[in-house]
């Protein structure tokens, strides 16, 4: 129920059970809500609009449960997420997984997340590839980009986040680089999986998010001048995977691993956080290749 005397705000433009939808050549400009949000719609393109809404949580382009999405040429300047990618939140995922997504030749200024999957991704992301895009995070000084790929689910979710392709990729001006303590999960990593993704929030844990596959190639972060220094981000990768003292479920239950993660020619300029620029919980198979951190070169399993 919207409207005055009550607490709902509205998407600004909703799309429902669609086929063949062309988005194109127009600007959003301070929505209530969510900009966009198709639901268990298929055979959509948005092209060359320009989403300026900074207000809570103004995400940009919040595909749910869509099947072949294409996102070109657009700009995101944004109060949350610029594009967060969904499927249905714990047991809501009667529309299903949410697949074959592109999203190519677009910037990135203010939002948490540049290109996101989740947090409500219970009927499950696959096929999403990513490639020529600017981070470009102009905004740092004032309203800074939380994190350029960030991927967050929680115990209660459950379903699949899976083959995430990215490359060709370019962050000038890093993510939000501010002191912050702490692990920069919610914000001030360039890659974050966070499998732990405000847990509090549900008191029923019980259905770990199976991650898998996620592979990353030709990154390029830049730095920015600070009052101490010069940073890219806070830490560079963060890969929290499900944690299991937050499962309160079955005894015995197996907690997956994050798995099968690849970061491949990539350069993501100096982390703040130079004693622990890469974080890994519960996660296996993570394999960096040529990759440069703060001008040292990482090859390593």
């Amino acid at each position: 129920v919207f409207g005055i005397g009550h607490y709902l705000r509205p998407c600004m433009i909703e799309l429902i059970g669609c086929t063949d939808v062309l988005l194109q050549n127009y600007q959003v400009v301070a929505a209530p809500f969510w900009q966009h949000h198709p639901v268990a719609s298929r055979n959509l393109r948005i092209s060359r609009v320009n989403m300026e809404s900074l207000g809570p949580p103004n995400d940009g382009f919040d595909p749910e449960s869509c099947d072949t999405v294409l996102v070109d040429r657009c700009t995101f300047n944004t109060g949350d997420d610029c594009i967060a990618i969904k499927s249905g939140k714990n047991r809501d995922t009667q529309y299903g997984a949410t697949r074959n997504v592109v999203i190519q030749d677009s910037v990135m200024n203010s939002g948490h997340g540049g290109i996101t999957l989740g947090s409500e991704m219970a009927g499950g992301i696959e096929h999403v590839y990513a490639q020529r895009i600017e981070f470009r995070n102009a905004h740092w000084a004032t309203e800074p980009l939380g994190s350029a790929i960030r991927l967050k689910a929680n115990m209660n979710r459950g379903g699949f986040l899976r083959h995430l392709y990215v490359r060709d990729v370019t962050v000038p001006n890093g993510v939000d680089a501010r002191p912050r303590p702490g692990i920069a999960t919610g914000g001030g990593a360039i890659v974050t999986i966070d499998c732990d993704y405000a847990a509090g929030d549900d008191a029923v844990r019980t259905r770990p998010t199976a991650v898998s596959d996620i592979h990353i190639a030709n990154l390029r972060a830049g730095n920015v001048r600070m009052a101490d220094g010069a940073f890219s981000c806070r830490q560079a990768v963060v890969i929290l995977g499900p944690v299991a003292s937050s499962f309160n479920g079955p005894a015995g239950t197996p907690i997956p691993p994050v798995s099968n993660v690849t970061l491949t020619d990539c350069d993501f300029g100096t982390p703040r956080n130079g004693k622990e620029p890469v974080y890994l919980h519960n996660a296996s198979n993570v394999v960096l290749t040529r990759v440069t951190i703060a001008g040292t070169r990482v090859d390593s399993p």
